[in-house]
C-alpha cells in the first residue's frame, strides 16, 4: 500500500516467513516521486503503526535536509 506525502511516498509491507507463513515484521520503503521516482531509504518495524511512524519520520528528515542551507 503506497501512501503519498507531498513529493514523497512510502510503502508498508508485512513480511512473512516463507515456510510457515507466520508474520515476521513490517517493512517500509520511502520514495522521492519527482522528477523521477527514486528509493530514498527503507527499514523495518515490529508493527504497522511503527513502520508508518518511522516512514513519516524519514520523510520529515528528508524534507528538513532539502530546506537546510548548504554549508
Amino acid at each position: 500500500m503506497r501512501i503519498h506525502e507531498g513529493t514523497y511516498a512510502y510503502d508498508v509491507e508485512q513480511l512473512r516467513d516463507p515456510q510457515t507463513q507466520l508474520s515476521l515484521h513490517w517493512k517500509f520503503t520511502v520514495y522521492r516521486l519527482r522528477p523521477v521516482e527514486k528509493v530514498m531509504c527503507s527499514g523495518e518495524a515490529d508493527t504497522r503503526e511503527d513502520a508508518e511512524t518511522k516512514a513519516r519520520g524519514e520523510i520529515a528528515r528528508l524534507e528538513a535536509e532539502k530546506h537546510r542551507p548548504a554549508a
